[in-house]
């Protein structure tokens, strides 16, 4: 299975919405969805969009970014509220990296009945009460361990082997968009085609947005799009990125998306690349349009989590 981490911004959630009827396949895609905004009325929407397709989405309870940070009584809350309107697609789901995130769990887990219902962890850290956390875990409906990559070898003996997922980040970001240049096709995991034959039930990543948190953003220079594809020649997805030539100023954000964006049709034709995005993208460029650079993200979003769904 593929579990997509998504930060819960208007075109993260809107890439989930629009690759619906794809359609994702809830066998296939469980995306972990972080709110950051303090309105959940995008969630709803996008819970409403995935509900006749089946697919599941894990919500976070406890986000560690944005406005809901120590605003788990308002997503669990929420969360009562989906239910009662028939929406019961939402895997509550705690992210685990301290002392008090262990606390919350347990708590929450009893009180709202999620020890019997089901709940998901995602362990971004080891804590100290990790067995006392294990074997909460194997008395109760956990439905899934998802382990940051970096902290594998210490957690995954701990939980159950069915429960299993590794995430990772495998964006490689660079302190300005002008610096994609330098390197604009490198490697970008080959875990998607191993996971299983490691161990695990799950793939995670946060496609080509990476971990990292930023509220927000100024006009930049460079324009640049993110493409995952796979590498034909060996199990691998590389990432390419599409970077404007002209990035002395931040005038004609436009015109700089223009020239990234043909640099991309020309590789996809070469590489004979198809995706909902890809044909997105060739209609922008056929109309010579500029979207906004948010819906720039959804559709390298979009493309990333259809190109994994093919491969798992």
């Amino acid at each position: 299975m593929y579990f997509p981490y998504l930060r819960g911004k208007q075109f993260e959630l809107i890439a989930l919405r629009e690759l619906a009827a794809l359609p994702l396949l809830p066998e296939k895609v469980v995306p972990i969805v972080e709110p950051v905004k303090r309105s959940l009325k995008s969630i709803s929407t996008a819970l409403r969009t995935l509900h006749p397709h089946g697919v599941k989405m894990q919500l976070i309870i406890n986000p560690q970014v944005g406005e809901l940070v120590d605003g788990f009584n308002d997503i669990t809350a929420f969360i009562k509220e989906q239910l009662e309107h028939g929406i019961d697609n939402i895997i509550p789901t705690f992210l685990v990296g301290n002392e008090a995130d262990v606390v919350l769990l347990l708590a929450l887990a009893d009180r709202e009945g999620y020890d019997q219902t089901g709940y998901s962890l995602v362990h971004i850290s080891p804590v100290k009460s990790l067995d006392k956390l294990s074997r909460h875990t194997k008395d109760t409906n956990c439905l899934y361990n998802t382990i940051h990559m970096n902290y594998v070898f210490a957690l995954r003996r701990k939980f159950d082997p069915n429960t299993l997922g590794i995430l990772g980040d495998y964006f490689r970001k660079q302190r300005v968009n002008a610096d994609y240049a330098n390197e604009i096709d490198e490697s970008f995991s080959s875990d998607c085609f191993y996971y299983k034959n490691e161990g695990f039930t799950v793939f995670s990543d946060y496609q080509t947005i990476g971990d990292s948190w930023i509220e927000g953003g100024m006009l930049p220079k460079a324009v640049v799009i993110h493409l995952t594809y796979r590498d034909l020649e060996q199990e691998e997805i590389r990432i390419r990125h599409f970077v404007s030539d002209t990035n002395d100023d931040t005038l004609d954000v436009a015109g700089k998306f223009h020239e990234a964006l043909t640099k991309l049709i020309e590789f996809a034709d070469n590489q004979k690349i198809d995706s909902i995005a890809i044909r997105a993208f060739r209609d922008l460029h056929q109309r010579e349009a500029f979207p906004g650079l948010g819906s720039v993200k959804k559709l390298s979003i979009m493309h990333h989590i259809e190109l994994i769904q093919g491969l798992i």
